[in-house]
């Protein structure tokens, strides 16, 4: 049967007339009913990814603006969560300024952190210069890392503010994701990474301040992944109904609005509709994972034309000092949204600011994803493999190679294995050139230090990232190797 044979039948349906029989009625509407819930889930991913991260988050430490979900211990594959970096301390917050109005950030010093709205879009902050921040707090942010007080007001805002000595922030959604990272040089000693992070308070800008919670997170199992099934239109639909009536794309909207979610309705689909949307949702979530696994055949991807590493906002191979999409997934040139670019990002990663666009030498960080190996083939849990790092990585503050298990986009979860990663601080074995090689698979090579552990029928995918990429990274002059299958 050809893949085509489907598409051939709906397209030679005779509609006597031009009006259809109630059995071709019935095909058509569950086709067109499948294919808008099948693109809902895709345009919808940025906004669920956020949405789910609140919920299980929120189910499992507590929710509030107040409620700092804190790996202290680093993040372990225990939490189920997208590209997380186990080579930082994270801390986790959700806001909802519906219930709070504004809200004030007190940053200490020395803090990286971003704002994020829950379509996962950059608060927009204050201009310097002709530079906009947006989303970034602390060493990328407005304060250099020097700490400071922000302020976040919902767009629209008509309350009086008094603004002086705040860095404002302004947020198009009700929610608000704070999302900050500590940085430690030691894995053994954690302790000024996780101080930085619970320096934070968070608090009303009106009103009685509850008192902060920093809740250890690392040893505690929690599930912060998005459905891939017909619960993620359940959880669409809780989305919007707590949410502000969005005007960015009123088209998708009323995509929606034919799959029975608005804003103050009921939504009550039919056990005929349920099963559609189970399947759409089934369906769109491996559509988004192939546009992911194969996100090396799209245009612009590669960062380098004889590797398989990918950037996630695109480049040219010869300019990595600019990023072809913006902070929304948008081409810089059209202004169109890259839709395949945001469904590989938003169905394995989340979190997004100008910082980790930067193409300042030193600051921000940089990005690259691998999901096949050296001969174009996906990467698997049974094989082994072996990367090789030339000397002197360009980055001024850390650079780590982490592992995910390709169906959840979480770290690769591997018995006996606490962090599905290798970063600089680790004590790694250095060949004779100052170059690095690293060996991945299932059991540890004899004599080889420099080894993560995969799990056979699981696939997976690789994430280089440098912290502070200095100018060899940008004038390309660095070029990581790809995995080589040595089984």
């Amino acid at each position: 049967m050809s893949n085509l044979d489907h598409y051939r039948a709906l397209a030679a349906l005779p509609l006597d007339g031009g009006y259809p029989t109630a059995d071709e009625q019935a095909l058509l509407d569950d086709e067109l009913y499948f294919q808008r819930a099948c693109q809902a889930y895709l345009w919808s991913l940025p906004a669920i990814n956020m949405y789910a991260m609140k919920a299980g988050l929120g189910r499992t430490f507590g929710e509030g603006y107040n409620v700092l979900s804190v790996f202290q211990k680093r993040l372990k594959p225990n939490t189920v969560i997208t590209t997380p970096n186990s080579d930082v301390i994270y801390a986790l917050a959700f806001a909802d300024l519906s219930q709070t109005g504004p809200l004030v950030i007190d940053a200490p010093k020395g803090l990286q952190a971003l704002l994020d709205d829950f379509w996962h879009r950059p608060l927009e902050g204050p201009t310097v210069g002709d530079y906009t921040f947006r989303g970034d707090i602390g060493l990328p942010g407005p304060d250099r890392g020097e700490g400071g007080k922000y302020l976040i007001v919902p767009e629209g805002y008509e309350g009086e503010l008094d603004t002086d000595g705040y860095y404002v922030y302004t947020s198009r959604t009700n929610g608000v994701f704070i999302f900050a990272r500590g940085f430690f040089t030691d894995p053994s000693d954690l302790s000024g990474a996780v101080a930085a992070v619970e320096g934070i308070v968070v608090r009303p800008l009106n009103g009685e301040a509850k008192p902060m919670q920093y809740v250890p997170a690392s040893d505690v199992d929690s599930n912060a992944l998005f459905a891939a099934d017909g619960a993620y239109f359940d959880m669409l639909n809780e989305f919007v109904q707590s949410e502000r009536n969005d005007q960015v794309d009123p088209y998708m909207h009323g995509v929606l609005d034919a799959l029975g979610i608005r804003k103050g309705a009921e939504f009550a689909p039919s056990a005929h509709q349920r099963d559609l949307l189970d399947l759409a949702a089934q369906t769109a979530w491996r559509m988004a994972k192939n546009v992911a696994g194969n996100f090396d055949r799209e245009s612009k991807t590669l960062w380098w034309a004889d590797r398989h590493w990918v950037a996630h906002v695109k480049t040219e191979q010869d300019d990595f000092m600019h990023t072809l999409l913006d902070e929304e997934w948008r081409d810089r040139t059209t202004g169109y949204t890259d839709i395949d670019a945001k469904a590989h990002m938003y169905v394995n990663h989340y979190s997004v600011s100008s910082g980790m666009m930067s193409s300042i030498p030193g600051k921000g960080a940089k990005y690259a994803n691998a999901y096949k190996d050296d001969a174009g083939e996906f990467l698997r849990g049974e094989h082994t493999y072996r990367i090789d790092l030339p000397a002197n990585p360009p980055a001024n503050l850390f650079w780590s190679v982490a592992l995910y298990d390709a169906v959840t986009a979480s770290g690769m979860d591997a018995p006996g294995q606490d962090y599905p990663s290798l970063n600089s601080g680790n004590d790694l074995e250095q060949n004779d050139d100052g170059s690095f090689t690293l060996w991945i698979g299932p059991e540890q090579p004899a004599g080889k230090r420099n080894w993560l552990k995969t799990v056979p029928g699981k696939g997976w995918f690789a994430i280089i990232r440098w912290y502070g990429p200095t100018q060899d990274f940008f004038d390309r002059k660095y070029t990581p190797g790809d995995f080589v299958r040595v089984d």
